[in-house]
């Protein structure tokens, strides 16, 4: 089992790579359009950096972030979505997926933060409580942490690959994660690998990153479906699968 769950990482991670590079300018494109787009709010009051220097303002600017950023990172997955399905794309398409997942980007993005807030907050709260045995309990909250982490790589293939609401894609980016651990675990490490290099190179986190990233979460869930396709009325609830 283990031997075949490390197999399968590295297909995912070898088709990965290839797609991004077989499709390079497609990836240049959407990664620039994401970085443009998603961070907008930001990007403004940086650019006016010298006009805009009202704390207000730039909070606010924080705030919006998550309306734009979102939908944008939906729009690259729709994309590279139809790639993966050979479709012919236009790099024009993206504003149209923007549109058509912005609520429920939004939505994501925006429970998503609420995920972590919450997360963070247990875990500040044990870690200084004064009761021993409460603070021992605090590592239960980077448990939990760990496995949003691995869950996040599925949320927006779920989305744009079934159409659905958020908390269905949730629900069954978690089940999918659960019912396949060791493939998730090296999947999250290629893509924290490729953000990580992108950071400290600085122009990928512009040019590439995103484009990749899109590549080996959407890679990485088509191939895990796979199992699943026996049994289409199932094939929507990866745990169920194993039950």
């Amino acid at each position: 089992m283990a031997g075949q769950s490390i197999s399968k990482s590295w297909l995912i991670f070898r088709k990965g790579i290839r797609h991004s590079y077989d499709y390079l300018g497609m990836v240049l494109a959407t990664s620039a359009l994401w970085f443009f787009v998603g961070f907008l709010p930001i990007l403004v009051v940086t650019a006016f950096s010298q006009y805009i220097q009202n704390p207000i303002v730039v909070g606010i600017a924080i705030v919006l972030t998550p309306v734009t950023f979102g939908p944008a990172t939906a729009a690259v997955h729709a994309m590279i979505t139809r790639i993966l399905d050979r479709e012919d794309v236009a790099v024009r398409e993206f504003f149209g997926h923007f549109r058509r997942f912005f609520g429920r980007g939004l939505g994501l993005i925006l429970l998503n933060v609420l995920i972590l807030a919450i997360l963070g907050s247990d875990f500040v709260f044990t870690i200084n409580n004064p009761n021993k045995i409460i603070r021992m309990l605090s590592g239960i909250w980077i448990y939990f942490f760990i496995f949003w982490a691995l869950m996040s790589n599925y949320i927006f293939p779920f989305l744009v690959n079934q159409d659905i609401g958020v908390f269905l894609t949730m629900k069954r980016a978690a089940l999918l994660a659960l019912d396949n651990i060791v493939v998730t675990i090296f999947l999250t490490i290629a893509v924290v690998i490729v953000m990580v290099l992108s950071v400290v190179l600085a122009a990928p986190v512009l040019l590439l990153m995103m484009g990749i990233i899109a590549f080996l979460q959407n890679v990485g869930y088509r191939e895990l479906m796979q199992k699943y396709d026996t049994e289409p009325e199932q094939a929507q609830e990866p745990a169920e699968v194993e039950g």
